[in-house]
């Protein structure tokens, strides 16, 4: 009977289709596998026992948590931690925590009056106690525009040289923050707090200095400060555990801006490697909705600070609360309370001929050698020219009787020109408009609620020419954000928006020019929800129904207000599952959840397309796609978080025609994957969901490197694995753990007391949980035509095997998994010594135990913790049995 050779040089073509196992008329069909499972390929073809993961930590309560890379520098990152309840950050190896120190702050929590803390207000502000029910006491401050209104306190410590956290509430900011060693000085902490929670670090060297102030003519409000107890650093998660995986986020500089359906924007702020924030995100001007076309009018009570405004008719509701107003008047009118040098009202606009020019100065409260100067700058503001001084209280008409021009005055008081007291000045305008911005801090009843103002307004009269912020929880928050071209991108319902051109919280329709915000409805198909927001080459929108892309009219050409359109680049439509970025390429989860798609730039289209990358294996990714994270090094691997706990990973290299599909399972369900840049080798986290003595566990771990994969003393495959006893095993109680040690298997032991007994000589060793991989080809074929060897009845003869850093029982072969061989124990007519690790394996072939059959296949298995490597595998078949 004839025999043939089968040559399997390249294991990295992935798992197929048991559909397509027949077409073993192409190399790359013929050389996939129906089976490969926790077998790690590379690009260069060979495959081995995949990485255990190292048990890092477990989730807070071992709560459903997601993991934010924060990555600053390639050498410099931090895993932010989300569960439904709270946010931690693992620095390096350890958690960001707390050491013991014995400083209290007296009155932090402002339960009854601001006891405790030194009034430092400057002239015209005032800092107070206030209390509101169900929020409770709090610090009060309010600035004139110019001069600041300050508390600190004085705190000593017997902690001297040892680090100090500040925990602080602020529930309305910004407020600024000053710690140091006297009052008013930063040389500890200088930061601007915005609305949130803030974990601020520094190391004092004796009695520190405490100090909340701000400048702004509306009030802010300080609800706590402490001095942090020891232990693990956590800061609250707005979120709730069915949102997590919904968090979409893209990080600038130390800030990551973090979208989610149905929730306000969170920026999640690190000032050092253990100071930590997360708050609000909250432009103050803008984006707004179209102009008020109802027939409702809004009434301020006042041009700045805090007001309220009342509504002609029912408007207002809970979602209003946080929302922004921006308020036009007719006529223009502007107001300052001054007590300083260097300070002046707003401008008002002048246009018009003869005495529409007209336009009112009054200046009242003079006391003590103050000089009011009243200036104008022609055509724009910035070029500001000296018009006339007051030394008196006065109130006039000024017409300056430049007809046809346009010029721009203000009312203040120069450098040096100050004397005492408060003057209160204002210019009036019937002329033009003035636009203002307001948020809306609570609801007195839908007409009327209470707000700051967060530029000033241009009159205290009734106006119907108002704007209603986009954002709000009755008109909904962004979904999805990206950094694109120097602009900060949100998305959400049917819209987009995209902030000024370098200026992330700053989105004024009013600024002329290319660098002025984007606002754009999608217009078309099923957008209630955004999935995700990519950039590429140029900026891509995944919605339900289709994948769009945000184009000029020229590649090369930015996105601009005037030169800014969406095109469809694809009908497939997307999961809510965020999509990711290799390259110059992205890959989404399509609709259905199963099918991961390719983003490509097509020089036919001078646009993206799409390409299915599970096309011979359309179901390795069921029972669904929840997240994706794209590791680079050694090779670009995608890791597919699944429905049912496995993980579906792609092996991808374009220039090297590799897509090839594999999966990962472990003794537990994998429930979300991040990455972080190493220097051989990416880091790769997974939350795994365990059942460890009967209860449910959520552990971090790690995939060990590859080069701790190959044998050694400290051979690192096996899952949730520690180096014992460096660690404790308490996180596998009652487990039964599989342990490497001394350059060999060491066999099985069952966890007691967060402990196993290692043999004797063995000073340490890496235990964990096992793991099998196992590897079925798919159907075998030889000869000139393979498609005319299917279906002919063969058998495998012998097999030859190339293997690396292979244990000498580290892998097993068959026809099947039921009836499977240890590798040969002899070598060269000798018996191979025990724990033999292979750094190479290149011998004659050896019998195959197989029976004759029309589908004769190869089966390869190997179990954690021995080291195998697979380079090569050649199989002798006998053909055209007549028995």
């Amino acid at each position: 009977m004839p025999k043939q050779n089968v040559e399997m040089l390249a294991f990295n073509r992935g798992i197929i289709s048991p559909l397509a196992l027949g077409r073993v008329d192409l190399e790359r069909t013929a050389l996939s596998a129906e089976i490969q499972t926790n077998w790690m390929p590379r690009v260069l073809g060979s495959m081995m026992l995949r990485p255990g993961l190292e048990y890092r930590w477990e989730t807070n309560d071992s709560d459903v948590a997601k993991l934010i890379p924060f990555v600053f520098s390639t050498d410099e990152t931090a895993l932010v931690e989300v569960t439904g309840s709270s946010m931690r950050v693992w620095d390096g190896d350890s958690l960001v925590t707390r050491p013991s120190v014995s400083s209290t702050i007296t009155n932090g929590e402002f339960t009854s009056n601001l006891n405790g803390w030194t009034d430092a207000d400057e002239t015209g502000t005032v800092s107070e106690y206030e209390f509101a029910a169900l929020l409770g006491g709090r610090m009060k401050l309010t600035g004139n525009g110019t001069n600041q209104a300050a508390r600190y306190q004085a705190v000593s410590t017997s902690s001297a040289g040892t680090e100090h956290a500040l925990r602080i509430e602020i529930l309305r900011g910004p407020v600024e923050l000053k710690v140091g060693t006297s009052a008013g000085d930063d040389s500890y902490i200088s930061a601007t707090l915005r609305t949130g929670t803030h974990s601020l670090t520094f190391t004092p060297s004796g009695t520190f200095y405490i100090q909340f102030s701000s400048s702004l003519k509306r009030s802010v409000l300080v609800e706590s400060v402490a001095v942090e107890s020891a232990g693990i650093m956590e800061l609250p998660s707005p979120w709730a555990e069915d949102d997590l995986n919904y968090l979409r986020w893209d990080q600038s500089g130390d800030v990551i801006f973090v979208a989610c359906d149905r929730y306000q924007q969170r920026r999640i702020e690190r000032r050092s490697a253990t100071s930590w924030s997360i708050v609000r995100y909250q432009p103050e001007d803008g984006p707004f909705r179209i102009v008020n076309t109802s027939p409702i009018t809004l009434t301020p009570s006042a041009l700045s600070g805090d007001i309220t405004v009342t509504a002609s008719e029912d408007l207002f509701t809970n979602g209003h609360i946080g929302a922004l107003f921006r308020l036009t008047s007719a006529g223009q009118e502007v107001q300052e309370s001054i007590s300083s040098d260097d300070t002046f009202t707003s401008s008002i606009r002048v246009t018009g001929i003869g005495n529409s020019r007209a336009f009112s100065v009054s200046v009242s409260g003079f006391s003590g050698g103050t000089v009011v100067t009243l200036q104008r700058s022609p055509g724009e503001p910035g070029s500001w020219t000296d018009v006339e001084d007051y030394t008196a209280n006065t109130s006039k008409q000024y017409n300056d009787e430049l007809d046809n021009q346009i010029i721009y005055y203000r009312l203040g008081i120069k450098s040096g020109e100050y004397g005492s007291g408060t003057v209160t000045v204002s210019l009036s305008f019937a002329g033009g408009s003035a636009s203002g911005v307001v948020r809306v801090n609570y609801i007195v009843d839908g007409t009327e609620v209470g707000a700051s103002v967060l530029s000033d307004l241009g009159s205290d009269t009734a106006t119907s020419d108002w704007e209603e912020g986009a954002w709000s929880d009755l008109r909904g928050w962004p979904s999805a954000v990206a950094l694109y071209e120097g602009r900060l991108w949100w998305s959400g319902g049917d819209y987009m928006w995209g902030s000024e051109s370098d200026a992330y919280e700053d989105f004024d329709d009013q600024t002329e020019g290319d660098a002025g915000p984007i606002s754009r409805a999608i217009g078309s198909g099923p957008v209630d929800v955004i999935n995700w927001l990519l950039p590429l080459q140029r900026l891509l929108v995944g919605t339900e129904g289709s994948e769009k892309s945000a184009r000029s009219n020229s590649l090369d050409e930015p996105l601009t207000p005037t030169n800014f359109n969406l095109k469809n680049i694809s009908t497939q439509g997307s999961a809510r599952v965020p999509a990711v970025v290799v390259d110059s390429k992205g890959l989404f989860v399509q609709r259905s959840g199963l099918r991961v798609y390719e983003m490509d730039f097509k020089a036919s289209t001078y646009d993206y397309g799409s390409m299915d990358m599970t096309t011979l294996a359309p179901k390795v990714c069921s029972p669904g796609v929840k997240w994706l994270a794209v590791q680079r090094q050694p090779d670009t691997r995608v890791h597919c978080v699944l429905n049912d706990g496995a993980v579906a990973i792609l092996i991808y290299d374009p220039v090297e025609n590799v897509v090839c599909w594999v999966r990962l399972e472990t003794d537990g369900e994998v429930e979300d994957a991040v990455v972080l840049p190493g220097d051989n080798e990416d880091q790769v986290y997974y939350v795994v969901k365990r059942t460890i003595n009967g209860a449910t566990k959520r552990y971090v771990e790690r995939w060990a490197k590859e080069d701790d994969c190959q044998g050694g003393t400290l051979n690192r495959q096996a899952d949730s694995f520690v180096v014992y006893p460096g660690s404790s095993l308490d996180h596998l109680e009652g487990q039964t753990v599989v342990m490497w040690g001394g350059g060999r298997d060491l066999g099985t032991a069952t966890v007691s007391g967060g402990s196993v007994s290692l043999p004797s000589g063995v000073t340490e060793a890496v235990v964990g949980l096992p793991y099998t991989a196992q590897y079925k080809s798919t159907k075998l074929a030889y000869g000139a035509a393979m498609g005319s060897s299917l279906m002919q009845r063969k058998r495998i003869n012998a097999l030859a095997l190339m293997l690396a850093n292979t244990h000498y029982q580290g892998l097993q072969y068959g026809s099947s998994f039921d009836l499977l061989d240890d590798l040969p124990g002899m070598s060269q007519g000798a018996a191979i010594t025990d724990d033999t690790v292979w750094e190479g394996f290149d011998e004659e072939s050896f019998t195959f135990n197989d029976t004759w059959d029309t589908d004769s296949r190869l089966c390869l298995q190997a179990s954690a913790p021995r080291p195998c490597t697979v380079l090569a595998a050649i199989m002798s078949m006998d053909t055209n049995d007549k028995a």
